[in-house]
Parts: C-alpha cells; structure tokens; sequence
C-alpha cells in the first residue's frame, strides 16, 4: 500500500507540510479566525488521492460540521511516525497509521485512546477488524480501522484464458517474460512465504524464501515499484499476469481494462488501513467527528462503488452489488484467505529487505 495502497502509487513527496484541501499556507495551526468568528481547522495526514480528500467528500464535510479540513500529505508509514515524533503531536488532529507502524506510535504515546462508544458508525464495522492486535494497547483501543484491501494475482483475460486460481502461477515457465513482480522486500518475502506453506508473518527458513525468489527471477518481465508503471506495463501487454493490489485492479476494472484480479488457494497479502486521533489533537471532538464520518455506510458505499477499496462497514458492504463484491474479493471467502501485514521488529525489517535486495542483486 503500502499499500498499501493502490492509490499511493501516486504519491508524492510529502510531509514537507503540503496541503492539500483547504487554506494554503497556514501551517499547522488548528483553527483560523473569520470576521470575528472562529473557523475550526482540522488537520489530517494522510496519503494523497485516497478517499478522505476528494473535494465533494471534504466539502460536504466541512458544510456538515461547519469547519475546515487540511489534509498533510505522506509518503510512508515511516514518514508519517517522524513527523508524529518531530511536530505532530498537539498539532496535527487525525493520521492514517497502518500496523507496520501502530505498536511503536503507541508506545511513545503519540496517539490518543480512542472512546468507541463516541463513534456511532463503529458498532458496524465487521468484527474481523475490531481485534486487530496492532489496534490497541493495554486494553485500550488507538486506531480505528477503515478500508482494507489484499495484494495478490491480477491478470489480463484476453491473454490468459485458464482459470487461475494458485499462488504458483508465479512460477510457471509459460508465462516466462509476461510477469510483473512486485518490487517490495515485505511483499516478495511474504508472497514466497506463502508458496512454500511457511507462515509468511514469521517465515520458519528465510534461506528457503531466498531460493524460491531466485527461482521466480528469470520468470519476470520486470519488478514493478507504482500502480502507473503496472498499469503502462499492462495496457501495452508487456505483462500478462503478477502481483497486484486489489484497489487498482478495481480501479482498472471499472475503466474497462480485461482484468481478473484472484486470491489464490494458498491466500494472499492483507492490508487495513486505520484512523488514529493524535494526542492532544486541537480539535479531538471534531476528529471524532471526522472518523465517524469515514467509517460511515454512505462514505464507505459510494468510494467502493467508485473503485475504492473494500469497506470495514458491514453495512456498506452488504448494500453493494455481489458481483461487484465478488469481481473485486470484498468478499468473506477472500478475507478469510488474507494474512493480514502485521507489525515487524526492525531486525526483522532489516532481514527481510538485505534477502531481497540481494535476489535483485544476483
């Protein structure tokens, strides 16, 4: 996504304090006086183009709770926890953390606890999310997820007319030259992981994942590192098949691409992304707000149906078409073959990435 995210291959270069939405200019500062009249400022981070910063969802937002909205832009989960340690704390209100950063932002205390009882949506997020170990701390909860999404195999079906349906395909030799292989060490890592039957959150021989990589390298057309170079890749037909995530597959989908986007038998990458209420927010109450109205049926509804990723919202989901559910695996059968990313020590970053880079490297 990250994903973690599909959209974030869009990303800039961030923190350096841009805004997005709102008064250009401003700084961090939380409320803005107008004609004698206080004007609250909410301050949000979070990556550009995804979902919270389109212009009619801030607009009807800021309407609604009479306020404005400043988005701050990021371009990692690391990014984002420096920027929590340097000058984010008592000036920025709500951040996007995922679990590859949560546990250490928790405890340095850089977030608030979060009282659900004051989020009237979060009685339909689906139960699967609401226990998400990396979301809480001593019995107290400090993210509040929101979308989630998977990386996994995505296909062109005018060039692939088998039903593919195995983590294997990867490594077929007929597709040798038409695979495009994800270029991220926790992606490629976790992906053989999963092929050989090892537990990708904690792979049992990571001499084994080395191998298996090495062994898929020769297959590949080339290791992608954004959505637009995949998307370039696959609309001039120099890839036929490779890992993807399951929002731009959507995406693509919708503007007509021929692309089937499966979790295979074995499972795939899962990804939650969460709101957090940073400590000692301006503006908490309306962070609150803000989050309750990201986690709510119409919000979750509409950016789902638009090519979003898929909803936490029980209720968001059940109102969408089935087939638009199936066609993009929103569905339970889907989420339930997810590994969800989980939260890795440094060393266990380190191990990971050195593996990978030299596979890149041989």
């Amino acid at each position: 996504m990250n994903k973690k995210g599909f959209l974030r291959k869009a990303m800039v270069t961030l923190l350096a304090g841009i805004m997005a939405v709102g008064v250009a200019g401003c700084g961090l500062r939380s409320s803005q006086p107008e004609a004698g009249k206080e004007t609250k400022t909410l301050v949000v981070v979070n990556w550009k183009d995804y979902g919270s910063d389109k212009a009619e969802v801030v607009k009807q937002f800021e309407d609604k709770y009479q306020c404005k909205v400043v988005h701050i832009y990021m371009s990692s989960e690391e990014e984002l926890l420096t920027k929590l340690r340097t000058d984010g704390v008592g000036k920025i209100d709500v951040v996007l953390p995922n679990a590859s950063v949560l546990p250490v932002a928790e405890k340095e205390n850089l977030l608030a606890a979060i009282d659900t009882g004051k989020l009237e949506n979060y009685q339909y997020i689906a139960d699967k999310f609401k226990t998400l170990p990396e979301n809480s701390l001593d019995g107290k909860t400090y993210a509040i997820p929101w979308v989630w999404g998977s990386t996994a195999i995505a296909y062109n079906s005018n060039m692939i007319k088998e039903n593919v349906a195995s983590i294997h395909v990867l490594w077929d030799e007929k597709y040798k030259g038409q695979i495009g292989f994800r270029d991220d060490f926790n992606d490629a890592v976790m992906t053989a992981a999963i092929a050989l039957g090892q537990n990708p959150h904690k792979p049992s021989d990571l001499k084994a994942v080395k191998a298996k990589l090495l062994e898929q390298k020769p297959l590949n057309k080339t290791y992608w590192k954004t959505g637009d170079e995949w998307s370039k890749l696959f609309a001039n037909n120099q890839i036929a098949i490779g890992v993807m995530w399951s929002g731009q597959a959507a995406l693509m989908k919708k503007e007509g691409q021929p692309i089937t986007f499966v979790i295979p038998r074995e499972g795939a990458i899962g990804w939650v992304d969460n709101w957090a209420i940073v400590r000692n927010a301006p503006n908490e109450d309306l962070a609150y707000k803000f989050i309750d109205f990201m986690i709510s049926k119409e919000f979750q509804e509409n950016w789902a149906k638009s090519g979003g990723p898929a909803p936490v919202n029980s209720l968001a989901t059940a109102a969408l078409d089935p087939q638009l559910v199936k066609d993009n695996c929103m569905d339970e059968a889907s989420l339930n073959k997810l590994y969800f990313i989980s939260y890795q020590t440094d060393e266990v970053k380190k191990a990971w990435n050195e593996l990978w880079q030299e596979v890149k490297a041989q």
